[in-house]
């Protein structure tokens, strides 16, 4: 093939690049505003993290290229999903459905962070990669290089131990890898449809006083019928180990019914839970949202409690339209009298690491509420529970962004788990020695 040839298969490539954004424009303006409103007077968390709110910088970018025809959709979407992921709030998200294939396929790696690498911990054999592989470069960029060009705030946090790297390598189509033997490669990463990820629960018996639950989701169906098939087994041994490390949520009272075996004194379920109330931001948009996702929760619903509730949380905000952060008193809630199991564990150990969040953070939280008998090892949590309650707004016809509009009342008065995480007994720093032995359960046996 000829130079003149090359250089038209090259400009033909450009053409088929650009395209489809010339030929479906959308209005980049609007959604500018749409989100930098959202983000700078509606967000509950702004304040606290105005000084990573940067909208200008990515609106200059994405309209320049706009401008001279060099932007796609899936630079469109990169940039705003990292426009959101500056604020590092997990609950405040850009969203983009399988019109683009951005960040619409399946991870089938995991790595953790040091400063000068990325350590493979997981990796499916078609990915070409495997555990234990140093990842030195994504695309020719080092993780050092790629920490400063996002200013540091593209992984949700400043400490590699913590940073989240799973956004930015799923855009990735390669990266240079040193291996066990020392030889070094440059590794092309297919890509992959997007597909259901498991996230395990299970029971194992380690030994003949110890016991063991994996859980990687709340999940109140199957948390009942694990406790069902093994309550003999837990109410009897003499350690139970509860695996939070990758814990990602799900259903806030899955796991209530083990606090019998977790507490050493009698105690109520409001003491656990520790709601001191919130303070919601109360704009008119969010005011509007609110009342009107209310009401139409309100028309499902038979139960007369279950209405007054709806109709009291409606009130809450009529009453406070436009009028900026108002402190909401603690959800009224029974309380629920908890005591000691006449036979339980002696001792529970909580393992838990950055990647336990929502849910499973506040499952962490509550157990560490139950007394002296929990102990806790690994590493401290996500640090997601000091904003809460998302409003989803349209940005267009295939993307959206969620922000929360609610903040706990330690995070308000400073006293939050934001950036931190909960903190842990027995502190265990990240070590590439964890690839190949699970250094936290151990320590769960010998505590």
């Amino acid at each position: 093939m000829g130079i003149k040839e090359r250089e038209e298969q090259k400009r033909s490539a450009r053409r088929n690049l650009y395209a489809p954004l010339q030929e479906d424009p959308i209005d980049l303006d609007e959604i500018f505003q749409v989100m930098v409103e959202s983000i700078h007077d509606n967000y509950v968390g702004f304040p606290g993290r105005e000084r990573r709110f940067m909208p200008n910088e990515y609106r200059t970018y994405i309209l320049s290229h706009y401008r001279y025809n060099t932007l796609t959709f899936q630079m469109l979407a990169r940039s705003l999903h990292q426009f959101t992921a500056d604020m590092q709030d997990r609950h405040l998200r850009f969203h983009c459905d399988d019109w683009i294939d951005y960040r619409n396929a399946a991870m089938k790696y995991r790595v953790r962070a040091q400063r000068d690498c990325l350590w493979v911990t997981e990796a499916a054999p078609e990915t070409g990669l495997v555990l234990g592989d140093k990842i030195l470069s994504v695309q020719s960029m080092s993780p050092e290089k790629i920490r400063r060009l996002l200013r540091g705030t593209g992984f949700y946090s400043a400490e590699p131990e913590r940073e989240l790297w799973g956004g930015y390598l799923r855009m990735a189509a390669s990266v240079e890898v040193e291996h066990a033997d020392g030889s070094v490669e440059i590794v092309k990463l297919p890509s992959f449809p997007a597909e259901e990820v498991e996230y395990p629960i299970e029971f194992r018996k380690l030994s003949a006083d110890t016991t063991y639950m994996k859980l990687e989701r709340m999940d109140r169906t199957v948390m009942d019928r694990l406790l069902a098939e093994h309550e003999a087994e837990i109410a009897t041994c003499r350690k139970l180990i509860l695996d939070l490390r990758r814990c990602v949520g799900g259903d806030e009272d899955a796991c209530w019914d083990l606090f019998p075996y977790l507490v050493d004194h009698e105690t109520d379920m409001n003491t656990l839970l520790s709601d001191e109330g919130s303070y919601i931001n109360c704009t008119k948009s969010n005011c509007e949202l609110r009342y009107r996702i209310l009401s139409d929760c309100e028309k499902t619903l038979s139960d007369p409690e279950q209405i007054a509730l709806v109709a009291q949380e409606r009130r809450f905000y009529l009453d406070n339209y436009g009028k900026g952060l108002c402190f909401k008193p603690a959800e009224p809630f029974k309380d629920v009298p908890i005591c000691p199991a006449e036979s339980a564990p002696e001792k529970v150990v909580l393992i838990m690491d950055t990647f336990c969040e929502d849910e499973g953070e506040q499952f962490a939280a509550m157990a560490q509420r139950c007394g002296k008998k929990v102990v806790t090892v690994g590493r401290p949590t996500m640090g997601t529970l000091d904003t809460f309650d998302p409003i989803t707004v349209k940005l267009n016809e295939h993307m959206t962004l969620s922000y929360p509009i609610a903040m706990t009342a330690a995070a308000y008065e400073g006293r939050g788990v934001g950036g931190k995480g909960l903190p842990v007994d027995h502190y265990i720093r990240w070590t590439p020695d964890e690839i190949g032995e699970d250094i936290l359960l151990r320590t769960a046996l010998e505590v």
